[in-house]
């Protein structure tokens, strides 16, 4: 049967607005690029999905004629977006052809058969448990800046770690990050219900899957979750999320901070070390932003030079008596962790120019940032 349906326009709006950055763009199957259109009791479901990474969610509609077709997905948003109206009317006519009528006029759109379009993975709703998403969006935002970028070597490394750890007194749910150069953790306790989650040892998240995971959780208290083989599911009120882990293994990252010496450290404000490396950073030379970095007696003093442009120097007090350490750091690296942590003043251990250097803060306890060094 051709689908007639009426739909409240701020909702429709938000519902495609939700599934612009999944339908697939040029280049992949036609189909993926559009949104699949069901009738539903009471409602309609939108679908899209890149085959890595699949969206569906319900809206309350007034159904006239059930059914189901795929449209453009960027095409109808857009229209839905600039229509001046409190409804859309969707109406199929022959040979898949939509009109799409809002209050001052009507549109005519090319839809595709939803016979084409992928299945949307099964999942068991038993497996879900139930966390604070403010909880999620902490674990995403202290880790994501450190994920390798698409087209690194190691493709393990395109997404984020997740693992269960459990002690004597609590679960926590950690997430890891590292592009080879620098490495983010991160924990949180996110209540009992975490003894429920199943999880397999090197559970992947890819890079594009946490971003949508982000958004998922925003302008909502708690989202559920679960992680099944293969893939990481999502629920909230009337959506859910469906996404592809990553194949492949994450490198032993609990060895790098095992071999760490924590028996020295320098505590430095932290505002004033951002600016610092932001300042450095304008003189920083090639895509490696190298700043050198030079501990001595009293102080921390930064310095970044360019053939074409010229340098700059300063000095940050701290109390330190120890070596002499010269080295070279990212400034970008610095920039990203210090703005991620709460405290007020940070604690740096660094003990040889050439060992990894560990970023920790009292009012952060469950986050380890190490950056590695540079040769100068």
């Amino acid at each position: 049967m051709p689908i007639i349906v009426n739909i409240a326009r701020d909702e429709f709006l938000s519902g495609l607005a939700s599934l612009q950055s999944i339908s697939a763009k040029k280049g992949t199957m036609v189909i993926l690029s559009n949104v699949l259109i069901k009738t539903i009791n009471d409602g309609v479901e939108l679908t899209c999905t890149d085959l890595e990474i699949g969206l569906r969610c319900t809206l309350p509609a007034e159904v006239f004629s059930e059914g189901s077709i795929t449209l453009p997905c960027k095409k109808l948003f857009e229209i839905v977006r600039e229509a001046e109206c409190s409804h859309i009317h969707l109406e199929e006519k022959d040979n898949s052809w939509v009109k799409v009528s809002v209050e001052t006029g009507d549109y005519n759109i090319a839809g595709m058969e939803h016979d084409e379009f992928p299945n949307f993975p099964e999942y068991n709703a038993d497996n879900l448990i139930t966390v604070p998403s403010e909880k999620i969006k902490e674990l995403i935002g202290k880790t994501f800046f450190s994920m390798a970028s698409d087209g690194e070597s190691q493709f393990s490394l395109v997404g984020i770690l997740v693992e269960k750890i459990k002690t004597d007194t609590t679960s926590m749910l950690r997430f890891v990050s590292s592009d080879g150069h620098r490495l983010s953790l991160m924990q949180e306790d996110v209540g009992n219900e975490l003894d429920r989650l199943e999880i397999e040892k090197n559970t992947l998240i890819p890079k594009k899957g946490v971003q949508e995971i982000n958004k998922f959780c925003e302008a909502t208290a708690y989202i559920s979750f679960s992680f099944e083989k293969k893939q990481a599911v999502l629920k909230k009120d009337s959506a859910i999320l469906i996404i592809r882990l990553l194949n492949g293994e994450f490198p032993d990252y609990l060895s790098l901070i095992n071999i760490i010496n924590r028996e020295k450290f320098i505590e430095v404000e932290k505002i004033s070390l951002i600016n610092a490396f932001r300042r450095m950073n304008l003189f920083a030379e090639d895509k490696f932003n190298i700043v050198q970095f030079y501990l001595h007696a009293g102080k921390i003093t930064l310095s970044s030079q360019s053939m074409d442009i010229g340098n700059a120097r300063e000095d940050i007090e701290v109390s330190y008596d120890g070596d002499e350490i010269k080295m070279g750091f990212n400034g970008k690296y610095f920039i990203e962790t210090l703005s991620v942590m709460q405290s007020d003043t940070v604690k740096i251990y660094v003990s040889s120019n050439e060992s990894p250097c560990m970023i920790l803060s009292e009012k952060d306890p469950e986050y380890i940032s190490i950056i590695m060094p540079m040769h100068l």
